[in-house]
């Protein structure tokens, strides 16, 4: 019960973080998310934001090597419910001419898009380390001056990791190297604006 009730106070506190960092993006903004699930956070961005273009960048593929992850049996249990769950997303987002689904993976879908084209962009997907380097080094670039580069669960880990923090450490890795940015962490929320 005291688990339930925990798990569901962390649920609320994210859910508010993620509307502040949402308050501070502009509005009729150009953005993408990368990691889109079910589409829920794709919603609040529609709705805080009101962006002109939000693009959705998510393969919907099942992963059978992230086992404990949601794509990889945690939830969906084969390809057929990450398809079912890619459907679902489909038709939530079908009237709305505003929005552009990618079902592609991050590092593919991002040949897509001209450099400086982003107002700014959300990244969940993948929260291996690699992976969310890689989204941040193929993505800044897509980016316009004074955009930004947000993202989620900068505190993450999971007990296979034995305490490491792979968002923290590729976003920290990230900023390290970049020049003429400004970072602001939000607990589980990152903001990084690029001032080149």
């Amino acid at each position: 019960m005291t688990k339930i009730i925990f798990s569901r106070l962390i649920r609320i506190v994210d859910i508010s973080l993620k509307r502040q960092l949402l308050k501070k993006m502009p509005k009729g903004s150009v953005c993408a998310e990368i990691g889109v699930w079910k589409g829920e956070f794709s919603r609040k961005i529609l709705e805080v934001v009101k962006p002109d273009k939000l693009h959705l960048i998510d393969p919907w593929k099942y992963q059978v090597d992230f086992g404990k992850r949601l794509y990889g049996g945690a939830h969906a249990k084969n390809q057929q419910d990450m398809d079912a769950i890619y459907s679902d997303v489909v038709s939530l987002f079908k009237e709305n001419e505003n929005v552009v689904i990618h079902r592609k993976f991050s590092h593919i879908a991002v040949d897509a898009f001209v450099d400086n084209y982003f107002d700014w962009i959300y990244i969940d997907g993948n929260h291996y380390y690699d992976f969310v380097k890689r989204d941040l080094e193929l993505f800044y670039p897509k980016v316009k001056k004074n955009g930004f580069i947000t993202g989620d669960d900068y505190l993450w880990t999971s007990p296979e990791l034995n305490g490491d923090l792979p968002v923290k450490r590729a976003v920290d890795e990230f900023v390290s190297k970049c020049s003429k940015i400004k970072i602001k962490i939000m607990r589980t929320q990152f903001v990084i604006e690029k001032l080149l």
